[in-house]
């Protein structure tokens, strides 16, 4: 099996990016929990604020898709569909050099 690394990046509307925020971190010990989740960063935008990104490695593709499927997701999406631009932009990456393998 081969490791999942990926990137999500969210924009909130307009004066909603804090509760965008609380949204996102009320699940991340949740998802943190998930078999096959290696890493689940969270980070925020310093200059406007408004954009976030997660930083995901998952141990495997179906790892992965669990957790898309995962009620604590769907539950997590549906608070946020109306506080944000649209839905995750998601981008895939090769690991070319790591500090941990």
């Amino acid at each position: 099996m081969s490791k999942v690394h990926l990137t999500a990046n969210f924009t909130a509307k307009a004066g909603q990016a804090d509760q965008v925020e609380k949204e996102f971190l009320a699940v991340v010990p949740t998802v943190r929990q998930e078999q096959g989740c290696l890493r689940y960063d969270l980070h925020r935008d310093s200059r406007e604020g408004n954009d976030f990104l997660f930083y995901e490695i998952w141990a495997s593709p179906e790892a992965l898709k669990a957790h898309g499927q995962s009620a604590h997701m769907n539950a997590m999406r549906e608070r946020v569909k109306d506080l944000v631009e649209g839905p995750a932009q998601l981008a895939f990456w090769n690991a070319v050099d790591r500090v941990d393998g």
